[in-house]
C-alpha cells in the first residue's frame, strides 16, 4: 500500500485548523462570559449596559492580567497542539480561565462598589458552572451512545460466534465468554 503524502498533509493541516478554531472559540466564549458578567455588574450598579462589549469581548483580555494570561495561553497552546484530541473538558477549562481573567481585569471599573462587583463575580461563576454542567451532560451523552454501540457490537459478535459454531463446529471464545464485561 502506497502512502499518499497529499492526503496525509491535508489531514494534518485540517487537524491543525480544527485545533486552532477550537482554541480561538474557547477564548472567545470565555471572554463573552466575562463580558456578560461585567454587563450584569453594570446593570446592578444602576449604570447603562455596554452591550458592545460582547461583540469585541477578546479586547477584555488587554489588562494588567495579560502577562499571566499569556503564560497560561502558551501552556494551553502546547496542550491543544500536543494532545491528539481536544476534549470538551479542555475547551471548558480554557473558557473558564479566560472568563475569570476578563472579570478580574475589568472589575476595577466599578470603583469599589460592592454590589456591582459581587454581581459580576457571582454571574461569572454561575456562567462557568452552567458551561461545566453542559460539558458534563455532553460527556454523559457520549458515554451512553458508546455503550449502545458496544452492546450492538457484542450482539453481532455473539451471532457471528453462533454462526461459526453452527457452520464449522468451532467453538470461539469471545470476550463475552471470558468475563471481560
Amino acid at each position: 500500500m502506497k502512502i499518499d503524502f497529499g492526503d496525509v498533509f491535508a489531514s494534518g493541516i485540517g487537524w491543525l485548523l480544527k485545533q486552532l478554531f477550537l482554541f480561538t472559540a474557547s477564548i472567545w466564549l470565555g471572554c463573552s462570559m466575562g463580558g456578560a458578567a461585567l454587563i450584569a455588574g453594570q446593570l446592578s450598579g444602576g449604570r447603562s449596559a455596554d452591550f458592545e462589549v460582547l461583540l469585541a469581548s477578546p479586547v477584555l483580555l488587554l489588562t494588567l492580567w495579560l502577562i499571566p494570561n499569556l503564560l497560561f495561553l502558551g501552556a494551553a497552546i502546547y496542550w491543544f497542539i500536543r494532545a491528539e484530541t481536544s476534549t470538551p473538558r479542555a475547551c471548558g477549562i480554557l473558557a473558564a480561565v479566560e472568563a475569570l481573567i476578563a472579570v478580574a481585569g475589568w472589575v476595577k471599573v466599578f470603583d469599589g462598589e460592592w454590589l456591582p462587583i459581587t454581581v459580576a463575580w457571582t454571574t461569572c461563576v454561575v456562567l462557568i458552572v452552567m458551561m461545566g454542567t453542559g460539558i458534563w451532560f455532553f460527556r454523559q451523552w457520549q458515554i451512553n451512545r458508546w455503550a449502545g454501540e458496544i452492546a450492538a457490537l457484542k450482539a453481532e459478535n455473539a451471532m457471528r460466534r453462533a454462526e461459526l459454531e453452527r457452520e464449522f463446529g468451532t467453538k470461539s471464545a469471545g470476550a463475552d465468554e471470558l468475563g471481560f464485561d
